[in-house]
């Protein structure tokens, strides 16, 4: 048994808020239950706890009960390194990177990709393309 000021103690030295043995505690009971019946509800559970406690925490507490990587968790915070590297203008990336790891809320990540800088979309360009080849 450990007391809960010593808990709050360990929590501090590693960095990690008070809330986030409460976090882990409330994951461990929903992995517990996990079910193919309740996974919706649970999912549902989960991203509710992202709204009452840091992400970062609740990746690294899920990560925790889970004994792995939160898939994607790792690929979201290389793909915006190598993208800030090789100056690419990478939206989604660094919308999930920001939810993930800088605490963003949803509709602030909503509002900078829509006033984001327009680029020409892939798709378009190569139909824009064969119509072009086409008729020469």
């Amino acid at each position: 048994y450990i007391p809960p000021a010593q808990r709050a103690l360990m929590a501090a030295a590693a960095g990690k808020s008070p809330g986030f043995e409460q976090c882990a505690r409330q994951i461990r009971g929903l992995m517990n239950r996990m079910g193919e019946a309740n996974v919706a509800g649970i999912v549902n559970d989960v991203s509710d706890l992202a709204q009452k406690y840091p992400r970062l925490e609740v990746c690294d507490a899920a990560t925790k009960e889970i004994g792995q990587v939160v898939e994607g968790v790792n690929t979201v915070r290389l793909v915006k390194k190598r993208a800030e590297e090789l100056g690419i203008y990478m939206p989604l990336a660094s919308g999930l990177y920001s939810a993930l790891f800088e605490g963003a809320s949803l509709d602030a990540i909503i509002s900078s990709l829509m006033a984001g800088e327009q680029a020409l979309d892939v798709e378009f360009a190569a139909q824009d393309d064969k119509q072009i080849g086409s008729s020469v």
